[in-house]
């Protein structure tokens, strides 16, 4: 391998950055191209990375090779923790159930896994009138974006990777003057590389500042999701809902939303929209399950009164699916003159995977020099 090639990523979210990081630490002469500076956005809804609830766990993600990227990006977040990288936390995470909900196939790589019958007359976060009736809990990686993400920023785009901010068109990959080029940029591969899967899950996000931290009996911090039944929270179409709660050091982020659709050539959304029941925040519609289920299960479990805080606050973000029969793209094409290695469609866990799918890349382009 010829380290000092030149190597463009176009995507500067957290697949993007990430798999710089990877390279930039291997040698490589990196070049992060994007239409979104990480640094200065915060409000657009497709670049998704202002928007994770950055828990490390698989939700919302298709792929074969699910289990084995998964267990890689976990085991370097448990790297990364025991090296104190700042905003990288260990939580007691529970999913929670009020229906039957079989453990998923990636639970064998959960740390201090316990279902519900072993757990179920101990503490956990519960809903005063819907019963968990399955779920289970571990202990879970959980990145807490405010301190995470800028510091991968710094550690990335201001030690030793270069910054290009470019709205790219398709017409201009094959004049980019680089050896190798690497495509992180989501949703953005529509347009750029003729994707024709364009599923998207539109979520809305509540972050209500300085809450208090949330923690179990034994003092230690805690997250959830709970998964109510459908006549208490579905989306337009019928697909049952659930909301999940992550406790960072500036507040809580409350979800949320999983509405199906997809952006228009307008650059609209198309798809589920929110129904009655509804709240409007900061103008925007937020279905009122997601703050009306999150209040009763808090001031039921840990005695804090919602509305005694500061006010929430909404924003909505699009995790960019794919496709659900194996959406997550990770391989190389050849473009022309160019080697292409595609890194997205991560759906619900770009944080998650971010790591192994990184790691994965480099091992197919050195494959292949």
């Amino acid at each position: 391998m010829i380290k000092k090639d030149k190597i463009a990523i176009i995507g500067a979210g957290i697949s993007g950055l990430t798999t710089a990081f990877i390279f930039n630490n291997k040698g490589w002469d990196v070049t992060v191209i994007s239409k979104d500076d990480p640094r200065t956005s915060f409000m657009n809804p497709e670049f998704s990375s202002l928007y994770p609830a950055a828990s490390i766990i698989p939700h919302s993600v298709y792929s074969d090779e699910l289990l084995d990227l998964f267990r890689v990006s976990n085991n370097y977040f448990h790297s990364l923790w025991e090296g104190k990288f700042p905003g990288v936390k260990v939580n007691e995470h529970f999913e929670l159930f009020a229906y039957n909900q079989p453990l998923p196939n990636y639970a064998e790589l959960l740390t201090n896994l316990e279902t519900w019958d072993k757990f179920n007359h101990e503490f956990h976060p519960e809903h005063p009138e819907h019963a968990v009736k399955s779920g289970w809990k571990f202990r879970g990686f959980f990145a807490d974006w405010g301190i995470y993400f800028p510091e991968l920023i710094d550690r990335t785009l201001n030690q030793g990777v270069h910054f290009q901010k470019k709205d790219l068109q398709p017409g201009d990959l094959s004049d980019l003057p680089y050896d190798h080029i690497i495509n992180c940029s989501e949703i953005g591969s529509v347009k750029l590389f003729d994707d024709k899967y364009d599923l998207i899950y539109r979520g809305h996000i509540l972050h209500i500042k300085d809450a208090p931290p949330l923690f179990n009996l034994q003092g230690n911090p805690v997250s959830y999701n709970f998964s109510p039944d459908l006549t208490t929270y579905q989306s337009t179409s019928g697909t049952l809902q659930d909301v999940y709660c992550y406790p960072r050091n500036d507040g809580w982020v409350l979800g949320g939303s999983r509405q199906e659709g997809r952006i228009n050539e307008s650059g609209n959304w198309e798809g589920e929209t929110v129904h009655e029941p509804f709240m409007k925040i900061d103008g925007l519609k937020v279905p009122a399950q997601i703050l009306e289920l999150h209040s009763k299960i808090i001031h039921h479990s840990f005695g804090i009164d919602i509305s005694n805080l500061s006010p929430p606050k909404a924003k909505i973000g699009y995790r960019y699916i794919r496709k659900k029969d194996n959406g997550l793209r990770l391989e190389a094409e050849e473009l022309g003159n160019k080697l292409i290695i595609h890194n997205y469609g991560h759906g619900g866990a770009g944080v998650t995977l971010s790591w192994g799918c990184a790691l994965k890349v480099a091992e197919l382009l050195e494959a292949r020099v």
